[in-house]
Order: structure tokens, then C-alpha cells, then sequence
């Protein structure tokens, strides 16, 4: 977390209040990116199935449920769809069809909506990963497409981050830009897994059959270091690199955020755990908390792949199982 004397239920509560001033970024992705790319992502999954379900009208269910079953057929199984990618994949799927069910536009191109930070500019590798996970529903059950266009998509990202690291300044020093470089790299190993697993390799084959460079990282060398089983990363000091964009005034902000702490016990009492260490003076409140949420976002425990136990997991998703609607009406 960004200070660890400051939970990250705190630091929300702040971020909360001083958003209600100083609409700054909202730094967490989607909740679906890390739960469904986790060593525990099925039954997650199985939630959002359920949830998303009991969303919908009766009509909208029938409507929705027609739509699973042409894209999968009778079956109902997804190959893998209980982990990883394709487990995200369903998950984007089915926000896509309850959203058509229910009358609204939905695009068939660009960036995924919601799921990543978002920003008036979104980097390469977004698309790629949009474009990756739209495709993946109707090749699931397909083991030489899927194996064909995850070689051929991982190949796109790794170029795609390879372009961005040829950018190290902005990248170092964008608020959001930096995290959704994160993001992409984290969901490059996901890739990488997934490949390893329909092929039944070992990370050392892949490396050596793909030259898989470790992407760029966000920061410098004399940041701080986070290793992992899989790889390097290193998380940048944020009052050194990063530039938060607050979209306000900060020190007029900052001074009614100041203004608004004594009225809530719980600010009051949020407040007071998450005060700087060393009685440093932050440049403003409010970047001291965007400072806060921002680092709790890179530093999500989820982001620290065991790259191996990883690729031995191994499950698919019954669509017919967990339907709401009888599967074969």
C-alpha cells in the first residue's frame, strides 16, 4: 500500500471526500481484470454470471441466454473459461450482451468500456487487448485458432509495449498512462500463461521459442524494487516521478478538503491513520491522497503472478450449469 499506516479502505474514504471537491482520476481498473486473471478466478466468475443474470428481465434473460448459446452452441462449455483470459473474456461478454439485451449501444471496436483506466489517450497496447478478448468467445472451443491467435496477439503486445518503452519519459512521469502499462504487462503474462497452458510448455520453452523481452517498466532504476516469480518490476516513488493530473486548483482544494475532515468522525479518524511519515509536508492534501490511492493500486497484491503454479491450473466454465434460464427452451 502507499503508506502503511494508512489502510487502503482509509485512503478510499479520504479519496472519497476529496473527489466530492477535486474530481481527480479514479486510478482502479475494472474489479473483472484482477479477478479474473487470479489463481481463483472461477468463482468470481461464476458471481458475475449470476449477477449479470439477475439483472435482466425475463424477456432480456431469454434474449441474453440465445446469445451465449450461439456463440458456444447447446454445450454450453467454454474451454478454459473458468481462468485466465478467456475467463475475462466471458466476463467482458457478458456485461457486452446484458448491455444489447437491454437496448444499448454497444461498440464493437475500441477499448473495452470501464476496463481500464480511463484517459483521453489510451496506448496501443489497449487495443490490442480489446480486440483480443472481443475474439476470444468465438474461438474458445477452438484449440488451433485459440493457439494460433494467442501466439499472433502476443506478439502484437510484446511489440506494443516494446514501442512504449521508446517513451520512458512520459511514461514515467503520466498518472494514469503508468498504470495502464501496468495493467498491460500484467495481462501480457496472463497471455503468456494461457499460451503455455493449450500448449502444454514450460516459461523457459516459450522464452526461447518466442524471445519474450521483459516489457518496459514504469520508472527509473533508482526506484523501488518489486520482484516477482515471473519478472522485474519496478513501482516508482510518486512524489519523485509521477505528475497527478487533479483537474482543479490543488491548494484551494486542499484547503476545504482541510475544512471537511472535522465533520465526519470517520474522515477524522481516516485521516489521522494515514498521515505522512516523518511529519513530511505533502506539496498539496490532494496530491498526497491521489499519492495514496495511486500506490495502493500498483502495489495490488494480485499483480504478483506465480507464474508456474499458473500454468498448471486447469478449468473450464459450464455456461448451462450456472444459467438462470432452462438451457434448453
Amino acid at each position: 500500500m502507499g503508506n502503511m499506516q494508512c489502510p487502503p479502505q482509509d485512503a478510499a474514504h479520504l479519496a472519497s471526500v476529496a473527489r466530492d471537491i477535486c474530481p481527480f482520476p479514479n486510478y482502479n481498473p475494472s474489479p473483472l481484470f484482477f479477478n479474473m486473471l487470479s489463481a481463483n478466478s472461477s468463482r468470481p466468475l461464476s458471481d458475475h454470471y449470476t449477477a449479470v443474470q439477475s439483472s435482466l428481465t425475463p424477456k432480456q434473460l431469454e434474449d441474453f441466454t440465445l446469445g451465449l448459446k450461439t456463440t458456444f452452441g447447446r454445450g454450453g462449455n467454454v474451454t478454459y473459461g473458468g481462468i485466465g483470459v478467456v475467463a475475462l473474456s466471458l466476463a467482458v461478454l457478458f456485461d457486452t450482451l446484458a448491455k444489447q439485451v437491454r437496448g444499448e449501444w454497444v461498440s464493437d471496436s475500441g477499448p473495452i468500456p470501464d476496463l481500464f483506466v480511463k484517459d483521453l489517450y489510451y496506448p496501443p497496447h489497449v487495443y490490442t487487448i480489446s480486440r483480443y478478448l472481443r475474439m476470444v468467445p468465438h474461438i474458445a472451443n477452438n484449440p488451433t485458432r485459440m493457439k494460433e491467435e494467442t501466439e499472433r496477439y502476443l506478439k502484437q503486445l510484446m511489440h506494443d509495449m516494446k514501442t512504449l518503452e521508446e517513451d520512458k519519459n512520459k511514461i514515467s512521469k503520466d498518472d494514469i498512462l503508468g498504470i495502464n502499462i501496468m495493467l498491460g504487462e500484467f495481462f501480457q503474462s496472463s497471455l503468456e500463461i494461457h499460451l503455455l497452458r493449450i500448449t502444454n510448455s514450460t516459461h523457459v520453452e516459450l522464452q526461447k521459442t518466442e524471445g519474450t523481452p521483459i516489457p518496459p517498466t514504469v520508472g527509473t532504476e533508482s526506484d523501488t524494487t518489486h520482484v516477482s516469480k515471473s519478472r522485474k518490476r519496478r513501482i516508482p516513488a510518486p512524489e519523485r516521478y509521477i505528475t497527478f493530473n487533479l483537474n482543479c486548483n490543488p491548494e484551494e482544494a486542499s484547503k476545504e478538503f482541510l475544512n471537511d475532515v472535522p465533520k465526519s468522525n470517520d474522515t477524522q479518524a481516516a485521516f489521522a491513520k494515514c498521515q505522512p511519515f516523518n511529519g513530511h509536508i505533502p506539496k498539496t492534501w490532494l496530491h498526497y491522497i491521489a499519492r495514496l490511492v495511486w500506490l495502493d493500486v500498483v502495489n495490488n497484491p494480485q499483480l504478483n503472478v506465480d507464474k508456474e503454479s499458473m500454468i498448471n491450473l486447469r478449468e473450464d466454465f459450464d455456461l448451462k450449469a450456472n444459467a438462470h434460464r432452462k438451457w434448453n427452451e
